[in-house]
């Protein structure tokens, strides 16, 4: 499977195992999980079997989202307190497909992107979400890691649990797929220079900036500027 899945449990209940070791859980009514590409998978209902609604998507933003901690391989399973949000997310998505006119596309990506939210909203804390936020908006900033802890007012081992909990990594790390997915951003959507689009993501460096991309992406910088060069820009 090259796509991520969505599977929204809406009655009954069943079971999802995933990975190579088999983890194995239990899908309860109201929970949501995910399926990766690449990631081993299967599932099925019990009892008196479940009723489901899913849904299959891909594309740089989901990448940019998995990459961001909003989409765990390890915790795929998402225990919904409010089921709504993300069967309104699926309604959504549902009636964008059907459309038959201009801007279909755009009502279906932006369904699939109400239903990451409302996974997210509810498996991070909103004080986690904050901190997640500003490491964020700060990423291309010249700054430490100690720096950042600073300005978000926590310790750096502090910083560092928040972002393993929510983000799946270290908080270097998080912040260098911030950078690159912005650097992403940039050379599909504007005219700037490699060496100018380094320069926005916190790297002075031209020469390092072009080494890190690629080997953090599998591309030099100007090819996948080539490769995701969208309509209506030069």
């Amino acid at each position: 499977m090259r796509s991520h899945a969505a599977v929204l449990v809406v009655d009954g209940e069943g079971w999802l195992e995933w990975g190579e070791g088999g983890r194995r859980a239990a899908i309860p009514a109201g929970s949501m999980f995910w399926l990766f590409p690449g990631v081993r998978h299967s599932y099925g209902p019990q009892g008196r079997g479940w009723q489901e609604i899913w849904t299959l998507f891909e594309g740089p933003a989901a990448d940019a989202y998995e990459d961001l901690g909003y989409l765990s391989r390890t915790e795929p399973v998402v225990r919904l307190t409010d089921p709504f949000p993300a069967r309104s997310a699926m309604d959504l998505l549902l009636a964008a497909c059907r459309k038959q006119q201009a801007g279909a596309e755009v009502d279906a990506a932006h369904a699939v992107h109400a239903l990451i939210l409302a996974a997210q909203n509810e498996n991070h804390d909103r004080a986690d979400d904050a901190v997640l936020a500003t490491l964020r908006e700060s990423a291309c900033e010249p700054w430490s890691v100690a720096e950042h802890a600073r300005r978000a007012g926590l310790s750096v081992s502090a910083l560092r649990r928040v972002v393993r909990r929510d983000g799946g990594c270290s908080p270097k790390e998080y912040l260098l797929r911030v950078r690159l997915n912005r650097a992403k951003e940039l050379l599909a959507e504007s005219d700037l220079t490699v060496a100018e689009i380094g320069r926005r993501v916190g790297h002075d460096d031209p020469a390092y900036f072009s080494r890190l991309f690629t080997r953090r992406t599998g591309m030099a910088p100007r090819d996948f500027r080539a490769q995701q060069r969208r309509p209506g820009t030069s």
